[in-house]
């Protein structure tokens, strides 16, 4: 592959990723990937909950190891 057709599929697969959207296995909605080593807090779990909210609005990206703090 020519490092000019490499660009133009890693380009398409960014274009991809940004216009895709994450649904809620549970509800079926609007979802935000959270990264594969993400582990949800229990649905009772109020202030983790209130945690994660603020750590998307923030934009930040989701790795191992990372604290909702």
């Amino acid at each position: 592959m020519t490092s000019r057709q490499q660009q133009g599929q890693s380009a398409e697969a960014k274009e991809f990723e940004r216009n895709r959207e994450y649904k809620c296995p549970d509800c079926g909605g609007s979802a935000v990937f959270m990264g594969i080593d993400f582990k949800a807090p229990k649905k009772s779990d109020i202030k983790a909950w209130e945690k994660v909210q603020k750590f998307i609005e923030s934009g930040k990206t989701f790795y191992r190891g990372t604290k909702f703090e």
